[in-house]
């Protein structure tokens, strides 16, 4: 399984060298607007690549290189902005989570009026429906976390209320999905990202939304991940660990699809729409074993399942003594990644701020959490948070 390609419908292109189908794929016009962020894409050349083979196909290239980690809702209209006054006919997204994700709301905005925040449709968002469907849109990752690449789902933030909101915009046409790109990323970052995509499945195992697919596609993630995100982690150069994890990640970035994140992602974007330099994937980190925890109590059949499938538990154990194995599990390779100890104390928060991540959360969720096969009352939310600091 080096190499595949499929559609859901995003056109996916998965294996090492994927990026050079870029040099003979049909393309969705001349003029492309190519949105990324952070030095790393240039001093390791990606995207001088990128632009060259765009450039060797006769298609004129605009740059927009200034999306930061957590991209906010200027960023979207600053870029649309330029699309549009270059006549621009698609968008590339390059990079990681960020610039993919601003890369679809821009392309969205390049073709429809007003502020992105008009679209949103929760909190102080103008809940209205887009009019036109936006350009053509092609996702080059770097990293491999977010599963952006295989999935509608923008995450823009309004500096302005702190609140950090996923918004269906549309699935790339096509994703080239190119382990090497990941190749030399931080250990930090690569464990970040890695654990992000570990979320994204994990929660679409235990949510209500959860079928027999998303199972599938969940479990096979989280096996993935289990078993190669600390070699990834501990040897940059590692190339099938990085291979293995840029597969988990596009799956877990598919199965959010057709089942969901739950609470724990909501309770991430209040988060990290207060403090914006915090890591998405960090702070899922941060509040994991409070959340999952709790998760084990409440539902310990589901986590004993998976405990089961992925081979965590022993003989005779019971459904909740499984589903405390899936705990350990989860601890045993955060140890072995480095990130057992952090905080969300080591990011500013105290306790100062428990009620206002909780009220932010809601207005995330747009009322109440629904996506959670039990109940989480506020004093719950407060007491994980507060465990976590």
């Amino acid at each position: 399984m080096n190499h595949f390609r499929f559609f859901i419908p995003t056109e996916l292109f998965y294996g090492a060298g994927s990026l050079e189908k870029l040099a003979t794929e049909p393309l969705p016009g001349k003029r492309a607007l190519v949105v990324t962020g952070g030095n790393s894409i240039k001093r390791l050349e990606i995207l001088e690549r990128v632009l060259s083979i765009l450039q060797s196909r006769s298609v004129e290239t605009f740059l927009y290189d200034r999306v930061t980690p957590n991209p906010v809702k200027e960023i979207v209209a600053e870029a649309a902005r330029l699309a549009r006054n270059e006549n621009c006919d698609f968008v590339v997204g390059l990079g990681g989570g960020s610039p993919i994700d601003a890369a679809k709301a821009i392309a969205m905005m390049a073709a429809n009026s007003g502020d992105i925040w008009d679209y949103i449709q929760v909190g102080s968002g103008g809940k209205k429906p887009f009019s036109k469907p936006g350009l053509p849109l092609i996702a080059i990752p770097t990293t491999a976390g977010t599963g952006t690449e295989g999935n509608p789902t923008a995450v823009i933030t309004n500096p302005d209320t702190g609140e950090k909101v996923g918004m269906s915009c549309a699935f790339p046409v096509k994703s080239f999905v190119d382990p090497e790109l990941t190749l030399n990323i931080s250990p930090s970052y690569t464990a970040f990202q890695g654990f992000d995509a570990l979320f994204h499945s994990l929660e679409a195992f235990i949510s209500v939304r959860a079928t027999p697919v998303s199972d599938v596609w969940a479990l096979e993630s989280m096996r993935l991940i289990f078993a190669h995100l600390a070699a990834a982690v501990n040897d940059g150069m590692n190339l099938e660990a990085r291979a293995a994890v840029s597969r988990a990640s596009m799956m877990a970035g598919m199965v959010i699809c057709i089942s969901s994140c739950t609470s724990a992602h909501l309770i991430e974007h209040s988060l990290s729409g207060i403090v914006q330099t915090l890591p998405h994937g960090e702070g899922l980190i941060l509040i994991s074993a409070a959340f999952h925890a709790l998760g084990a109590q409440q539902i310990p059949d589901r986590y004993a399942l998976i405990a089961d499938a992925l081979g965590f538990t022993k003989p005779g154990q019971t459904i909740r003594e499984k589903a405390r194995s899936f705990l350990t599990a989860l601890e045993d390779l955060k140890a072995a990644c480095g990130v057992s100890e952090r905080r969300l104390s080591d990011h500013g928060f105290s306790e100062k701020d428990i009620d206002r991540i909780v009220r932010n959360a809601h207005l995330i969720a747009g009322g109440p959490f629904t996506r959670d096969r039990y109940e989480i009352s506020d004093e719950s939310l407060a007491e994980m948070i507060r465990a976590s600091l």
